[in-house]
């Protein structure tokens, strides 16, 4: 197969497992010897090896910043659904952790249409900006670290790498910024 052909057909797989998948919080990820392979990663933070991280560069679906994300920053970015209550509850919370500004946030929908994300933005009232990633390219790009089937899912970006990632619904501010704690010291 033409090499031009496989990142659209990578794509396409990786949005086909996403609407069969559903929303989940767990997966299954590779473990240690001896572990049970069927058993789910837990849901909070898990530090990951560091690899690439990039946002798109179109004008995001919402919010107020409109502006380029500057990913030297710690930055929180979380993949969400509309369709996904867990992605609803976490909203506020993580809106309101931007708003304070003790943690950049920036937000992927997976929804199919952006009419559909921005609906969900206008009507919970957030702030941060948020874009559309409905082929999941962002969970692709990071090579397993970060399940296609499972919102919501978040990642801690530092100097332009995702360093760690956090699986499930944030349950409060304490957890949210428990992701700071994957930052290397400067």
């Amino acid at each position: 197969m033409p090499r031009r052909l496989l990142r659209p057909l990578a794509a396409l797989t990786a949005a086909a497992v996403w609407t069969l998948a559903g929303c989940s919080t767990t997966y299954v990820d590779s473990t240690p010897d001896g572990a049970d392979e069927d058993a789910p990663v837990a849901a909070g933070w898990t530090r990951v090896d560091p690899i690439a991280a990039e946002l798109p560069t179109d004008e995001p679906l919402g919010g107020t910043n409109a502006t380029s994300a500057d990913l030297t920053e710690p930055t929180l970015v979380n993949v969400w659904a509309s369709w996904c209550e867990p992605c609803q509850a976490e909203m506020p919370l993580l809106d309101e952790v931007s708003r304070s500004g003790d943690l950049q946030v920036l937000g992927l929908s997976r929804d199919v249409t952006a009419a559909q994300g921005q609906t969900m933005i206008d009507d919970l009232d957030v702030t941060f900006d948020s874009w559309l990633d409905a082929d999941a390219e962002f969970a692709v790009a990071l090579d397993g670290r970060m399940p296609l089937n499972s919102v919501p899912a978040s990642a801690m970006v530092v100097d332009g790498e995702v360093v760690a990632v956090h699986l499930g619904e944030f349950r409060d501010r304490a957890e949210v910024l428990d992701g700071l704690d994957y930052v290397p010291a400067r």
